[in-house]
């Protein structure tokens, strides 16, 4: 809570100090970290910094992410850094833990950024033994090859970096493009993809290392080099990008919400009806949402919204929108014979109108799952799981003003909606879905 609260006051502060909107850049951010806010270079700390990463996704689609840097040393011929980045922006967010490493990258006697190579990479102790502070954030082992430990991917995989220089990894695409490291004796059989079980996981290793030269050419020992000139412009105008993003997203907090329902709608209450009804409030089906395929991406991005998904894991899995959460409402919220039958785990059994729970917890669950104090955007397939879970939210006294049905993943298949759409047909998940430690207190029939 307190890293929360830190992180709320620096940003509110940091803001503060800048004129406008259009002023704000990773910039004017790291030159705040590093003097007013006291935690970069001085006696007892070293610069810290906020770095652009070509985040790239199972599909290799990239993006403009971000890395962070939080220790920089400069030693007689090389640099040691430590920086934290994350591989997967497609996991849900209970599962996305961050990676932090140690690179050092070496200041070469060329002063050429070129020649600057890798001179130690980790993600446990730094080259000295004597201090922890890498940390593997990644699946271990992964879920889709069991095999694959992180041990086998520290020894098999991350040697390859050390010595290369920036020449040489600076324009691989992704791991595809290295050809060299299976050619050396024992390493015929040896697939990069193997180690890991998950391409995005090991190009975003090379990705991270990319970024760390990019900010090494930032340092004053390339002052003298034009390659290193070049990339910093390049590292600039990335600064510049990645601000304006922190700009839609400081403009989008200050979008006034709709009410859920748009009252000049219009709907058929019936198939057979002649004329259409006007939406009234308390709707909670899609036609009526003030929030749709039309006009979600003007409010994405806000930290007053939680947004997600309650189809199950298996269909979550083949595609939906970047940064949903996963909450199946079949298997885990609503089954109209939950009260009845023991054997099935969902929270409430009955009608949505009038849900029955099925355990002392289920409410307490449910604003676990859906909290009170944040406004909730919701979507499904076609909208109509969303319609029946809001039914229940409401017979269970949420204020249903912050609680939007946006309709279903099927109203999103557009090029519109393509940026932010995760595509992974390849994925199959088989799920298993169960509460345990519950009091259950719906009578057994």
């Amino acid at each position: 809570m307190f890293k929360k609260i830190f992180a709320c006051v620096l940003l509110v502060a940091m803001l503060a100090s800048v004129a406008s909107a259009e002023e704000l850049s990773l910039s004017a951010i790291n030159n705040f970290l590093n003097t007013s806010a006291k935690l970069g270079e001085g006696s007892k700390a070293n610069p810290v910094a906020v770095i652009p990463i070509n985040h790239i996704d199972g599909p290799k689609e990239e993006d403009l992410f971000y890395a962070f840097v939080p220790f920089k040393y400069v030693a007689r011929n090389y640099i040691k850094y430590q920086v934290t980045f994350i591989s997967c922006t497609c996991r849900p967010a209970d599962l996305n833990v961050w990676s932090t490493a140690y690179v050092e990258l070496t200041l070469p006697a060329s002063g050429k950024i070129k020649d600057a190579a890798v001179r130690f990479f980790s993600f446990d102790s730094d080259s000295t033994k004597h201090y922890l502070g890498g940390f593997w954030g990644d699946s271990n082992p992964s879920p889709i090859a069991p095999t694959a430990t992180y041990e086998k991917f520290k020894a098999e995989m991350m040697p390859y970096y050390v010595g290369k220089t920036y020449a040489q990894l600076g324009g691989l695409g992704t791991i595809d493009d290295i050809k060299d490291y299976a050619e050396g004796e024992g390493r015929a059989d040896l697939k990069l993809d193997a180690w890991t079980g998950a391409t995005v996981s090991a190009n975003n290793i090379l990705r991270a290392i990319q970024a760390m030269f990019n900010y090494h050419a930032t340092d004053s020992f390339f002052d003298a080099d034009p390659e290193a000139q070049a990339m910093r412009a390049i590292f600039e105008s990335e600064r510049k990008a990645a601000a304006s993003q922190v700009a839609a997203v400081a403009s989008a907090e200050k979008i006034e919400l709709p009410a859920p329902v748009d009252t000049k709608k219009t709907y058929k209450a019936n198939k057979d009806d002649t004329e259409e009804t006007v939406c009234e409030p308390g709707n909670f089906g899609p036609t009526c949402s003030a929030i749709n395929n039309e006009n979600l991406r003007a409010y994405l991005g806000r930290s007053d919204v939680m947004y997600i998904d309650i189809r199950d894991y298996e269909d979550y899995a083949k595609k939906h929108l970047r940064n949903f959460e996963c909450v199946p409402y079949l298997s885990l919220i609503f089954n109209a014979n939950a009260d009845k039958d023991p054997s099935l785990p969902q929270l409430y059994g009955g009608t949505t109108d009038n849900p029955v729970p099925v355990y002392k917890e289920s409410d307490e669950i449910l604003a676990a799952l859906f909290p009170k104090n944040k406004n909730i955007f919701l979507m499904c397939q076609g909208g109509g799981r969303v319609n029946n879970l809001m039914k229940i939210l409401n017979a269970r006294g949420w204020d249903m003003s912050k609680v939007y049905n946006i309709g279903g993943m099927a109203h999103y298949a557009t090029p519109a909606y393509k940026d932010i759409t995760t595509d992974t047909p390849e994925v199959i998940i088989k799920a298993s879905y169960t509460f345990e430690g519950l009091t259950r207190v719906a009578p057994e029939k």
